[in-house]
């Protein structure tokens, strides 16, 4: 098959750093960033800084909050989309992780087993946070083809997008090292036959699953 034309496109996305509340499960709970945590969001940014075209986030502040100070020091855009927050918990939400996993094993349990079949009490059913992550990397696809984008979300979206787009076993999407902080670089290899077919080549560039936890400058002082 002769190719008619081949655009390239780049999104990184890069997890919040550690928010406030501790060991909880956090989905909507709007909880700000640690000192911490805005430091790890600087690690990793200066390790796989690139040449952005524009910056979308989450409306969570401890995404949003990093990456309105990002894209005012590039001088970026920035898009606020509600499709790239984290899942709801529904009735967990805010509550120890510890506590749910001992008095509510057996659903808990399924989180880590059956991750697609997977929706905590009055929750939000996985399924339905994969369609739509779906949509919103769609969008952006449709929108910004050939740029090179940066994504400001949550663990759980960027593990969705991931099984999605790698065809990866849904078990497999817990596999994922992303601490607060991880980074995932996607390339898409769009190509148009001459027939006039177009299709997308997904491919993994980069993935920093690396812990942020070392102190190595005054940062946390201030």
């Amino acid at each position: 098959m002769s190719v008619k034309a081949h655009t390239v496109t780049r999104i990184d996305i890069i997890r919040h750093g550690e928010p406030q509340g501790g060991e909880v499960f956090r989905g909507r709970v709007d909880h700000e960033l640690t000192s911490l945590g805005r430091w790890q969001f600087e690690q990793r940014i200066q390790r796989f800084a690139s040449q952005w075209s524009r910056i979308i986030s989450s409306p969570l502040q401890r995404c949003h909050s990093s990456a309105k100070q990002l894209s005012e020091r590039l001088n970026l855009p920035l898009l606020v989309d509600s499709n790239w927050q984290e899942i709801h918990y529904g009735d967990w939400e805010d509550k120890l992780i510890a506590d749910v996993m001992a008095e509510q094993i057996a659903i808990a349990q399924q989180l880590w087993q059956d991750p697609l079949n997977f929706c905590a009490p009055n929750g939000e059913p996985v399924p339905d946070l994969q369609q739509r992550v779906k949509l919103a990397w769609s969008g952006l696809l449709n929108a910004h083809k050939g740029e090179h984008l940066l994504v400001v979300s949550h663990g759980g979206v960027m593990r969705v997008l991931a099984q999605y787009l790698l065809l990866l076993d849904p078990k497999a999407m817990n596999r994922l090292a992303i601490p607060y902080a991880g980074f995932m670089r996607i390339r898409i290899d769009h190509t148009v036959a001459e027939s006039g077919t177009e299709e997308h080549w997904y491919s993994l560039e980069a993935l920093d699953g690396s812990e942020l936890n070392q102190v190595i400058n005054s940062d946390l002082s201030q």
